[in-house]
């Protein structure tokens, strides 16, 4: 059973190395997370009608990653460009149609 994304993610950051944390922005299963929750938190925040969304919650270093309504589409558009990369239409749809909200 597939667990719903946590909104915003709530993310706490540890390394020693700055190479370590070069090796874990690039991994692939991170990126899978960042993008999916991405998602699932400028989605809500369409259906509400907020005018800006909380993205991340980076616990350790009390940072929150927002974006402004003003920037919904080209989050979107970016959003789409991965998703039609792997071939998700489904999810290429969703996008879409919640462009069309906007």
């Amino acid at each position: 059973m597939e667990s719903k994304p946590q909104i915003p993610l709530k993310l706490d950051i540890q390394y020693e190395e700055k190479e370590e944390l070069d090796n874990f922005a690039m991994d692939e299963n991170f990126h899978r997370l960042i993008t999916e929750n991405t998602f699932a938190a400028l989605k809500q925040a369409i259906r509400k009608n907020k005018s800006e969304c909380i993205l991340f919650d980076v616990i350790n270093f009390d940072l929150k990653v927002k974006v402004k309504k003003a920037n919904y589409k080209k989050l979107l558009n970016q959003l789409l460009k991965y998703y039609e990369g792997i071939e998700d239409y489904t999810t290429c749809s969703e996008l879409i149609k919640l462009k069309a909200r906007l």
